[in-house]
């Protein structure tokens, strides 16, 4: 077995972890937040076809896998219920 190198050499082994495992993070961050971006984009496109005509919803539920209720209110998340209140003045 060989022998445990000196304090500066795994010093420098832990800062050169430290930073790779900064640099991850960040960049997990950051596709976390395209991620989050494509997600509101994508259904901001759904909420508009989701009312097209009487049974849009259940059809857009048919193509993605998705049941109703899901696109209902991820469709409401991502556009701030905006479109509801509208409809309801």
């Amino acid at each position: 077995m060989s022998p445990r190198p000196d304090d500066t050499t795994r010093d420098q082994l832990k800062s050169a972890v430290t930073a790779a495992m900064e640099e991850r993070a960040k960049r997990f961050a950051e596709a976390d937040r395209i991620r989050a971006g494509a997600e509101a984009a994508f259904w901001k496109k759904i909420d508009p076809l989701r009312q097209l005509y009487f049974g849009a919803q259940t059809d857009i539920a048919e193509v993605t896998g998705y049941t109703r209720d899901h696109i209902l209110k991820q469709a409401k998340r991502h556009t701030d219920g905006s479109r509801s209140t509208e409809e309801s003045q």
